[in-house]
């Protein structure tokens, strides 16, 4: 019995990793001073696609496209984060990361979906998501960022799921 609650405290303790379920978009490294280019990063829900626009030392910016999400839900409290990795073993704890500066809603829509049985319509939302000081994040060791959309597919997670996160696998 000890031993087992013992072991228990051990996992406790150990260190959380981020599960890397999404396909990785690469991307030369914009602070090695490579280009960002069109491609979008489509998050593991299939839907929500990501486009990195811009980097500079004073702030990095991406538009998002968030299905099935309606715009009263993408709050102040809910940041986005712009976290950079150098391996995919990073542990959380280790890896650089900040909160967004500017979340600003840029379009709302619905898209009309035909099924056998019926017409629905499925909201999203486009957002434009800024970081200050993005060289905190991506550096020129930087191997993965990953930009975490605090809103999951499934409202109940809040976000911890990955589900809607775009991932740029960073090359040199």
């Amino acid at each position: 019995m000890r031993t087992a609650v013992f072991i228990f405290m051990l996992s406790a303790c150990a260190d959380s990793q981020y599960t890397f379920i999404a396909q990785s978009l690469p991307l030369q490294n914009p602070a090695a001073g490579g280009a960002l280019g069109e491609g979008l990063a489509t998050a593991v829900d299939g839907f929500s696609k990501h486009h990195w626009v811009s980097f500079t030392e004073q702030e990095a910016c991406f538009e998002s496209r968030l299905e099935d999400l309606q715009a009263d839900m993408v709050t102040p409290q809910k940041p986005f984060v712009l976290m950079g990795f150098k391996d995919k073993a990073q542990p959380l704890s280790t890896v650089a990361q900040i909160t967004s500066s500017k979340v600003e809603i840029k379009s709302v829509g619905q898209e009309k979906v035909e099924t056998t049985e019926r017409a629905m319509a499925f909201p999203h939302v486009d957002v434009v998501v800024c970081f200050a000081n993005p060289g905190r994040v991506v550096t020129n060791e930087t191997t993965y960022v990953v930009l975490k959309v605090p809103y999951s597919s499934d409202n109940e997670s809040a976000g911890a799921s990955g589900s809607r996160d775009g991932i740029w696998r960073l090359t040199r």
